[in-house]
């Protein structure tokens, strides 16, 4: 059975004109007693920097008169460091010292670092929320739902000062969906921290230490009571529990504040399953495969669970649902060649690893591809 927990990147907020039921009358702080045991990061610590940091912008801005040329120099040390030091992991949700730190973070983590320095610079920057299609990945056999999140900095406004740059600069760490230029939408602090507090809480849930999870959920929805994903997994935390009335009411709460929410309806009709009440699950499931059949990620994500379940004939029946849909998706092809090399085939999973290879153009992914050719290739003799 496929469950849907929202975590990685971000998740989008959405106004809505229903009436939500207080965060607090949601919380079933009994059923987690060690929750308090856990410390929560506060706003302060996730935005600080040390002194290593610090330095390393103070570096950037030396000899510089424009506010223009500081934004450019800043980005570009910043990118420099992530693409030489860093490695992308959707489970590193980490504050803004430790992610300049280490060698591993995700794109909420990077964000906030870049945040935090663009502020020490004396630079304007806010976070923008990005509307991508519904996409996933698979974490220790759950199925993640992706969001995204980058930052838009600006000349700073100085009382006094005036100033003929007014351009703005995006910094997106996903190049993929930065050329895509999907729309966004700008969101203060108290989402981005409901954002970090979520993936923690999801983090933990994968760790099945659902009082830490619980701790963080109920710190995100505490902090910003309209964050549709977070109700989304804490009503799967309180079904875990056997608290289906709060499950549901959770849910509810997510489906009232973004009526698009389809995970918290998915979640819901597997609720209802689990009750016996097939007729109400099967009419929300219906009405979600309609929605989603027209998304290649979610096909994607279909054979993924397949292959998981080495059910590689539905699951190379998938990707090419998927490939139908969007062909120029590389990883569709590192799929279906991957889904040939387990069913044996490969003949065919090199023929897919090839066109892999192609569709990721001049990127770092490429390389792996042709790594991973070579590697076939040696292993067909």
């Amino acid at each position: 059975m496929m469950i849907s927990i929202l975590s990685a990147c971000a998740t989008t907020p959405s106004n809505s004109s229903a009436e939500l039921m207080p965060a607090t009358s949601l919380l079933s702080d009994d059923l987690f007693p060690s929750f308090q045991a856990y410390p929560i990061e506060t706003r302060e610590q996730i935005f600080y920097l040390d002194e290593a940091a610090i330095a390393f912008i103070d570096r950037q801005g030396r000899g510089l008169r424009t506010e223009e040329a500081k934004i450019r120099r800043f980005i570009k040390a910043v990118f420099e460091r992530t693409d030489l030091s860093m490695n992308y992991a959707s489970d590193a949700n980490t504050t803004a010292s430790v992610t300049f730190q280490r060698a591993k973070a995700n794109c909420l983590s990077l964000s906030i670092m870049t945040y935090a320095m663009a502020k020490h610079a004396g630079l304007d920057s806010y976070f923008q929320v990005v509307d991508i299609p519904e996409y996933w990945t698979r974490r220790s056999g759950y199925s993640m739902l992706n969001g995204h999140i980058n930052l838009r900095i600006k000349p700073s406004t100085k009382v006094g000062i005036q100033t003929l740059f007014n351009n703005t600069f995006v910094v997106d760490f996903d190049s993929e969906i930065s050329v895509k230029k999907f729309p966004a939408e700008p969101v203060d602090e108290s989402v981005v921290l409901s954002m970090f507090y979520n993936n923690k809480g999801a983090d933990a849930l994968l760790e099945n230490d659902l009082d830490k999870a619980y701790a963080y959920f109920r710190a995100s929805v505490v902090n910003n009571p309209t964050h549709a994903g977070t109700w989304v997994n804490l009503g799967y935390l309180y079904r875990l529990t056997n608290d289906y009335d709060k499950a549901e009411m959770a849910y509810r709460q997510a489906i009232n504040i973004n009526d698009d929410q389809l995970t918290a309806w998915e979640n819901l009709s597997i609720l209802y399953k689990l009750q016996g009440k097939t007729k109400r699950a099967s009419d929300i499931r219906h009405e979600i495969e309609r929605k989603r059949k027209e998304n290649p990620f979610y096909h994607q994500m279909l054979a993924e669970i397949d292959r998981d379940y080495g059910d590689f004939e539905s699951s190379i029946s998938h990707y090419l649902n998927a490939i139908s849909l969007d062909r120029n998706q590389h990883q569709f092809y590192f799929g279906i060649a991957s889904a040939y090399f387990e069913k044996g085939d490969l003949d065919n999973s090199a023929r897919y690893l090839k066109v892999a290879k192609r569709k990721a153009g001049r990127s770092e992914l490429a390389e792996v591809y042709e790594s991973k050719l070579s590697a076939l290739s040696n292993f067909m003799r």
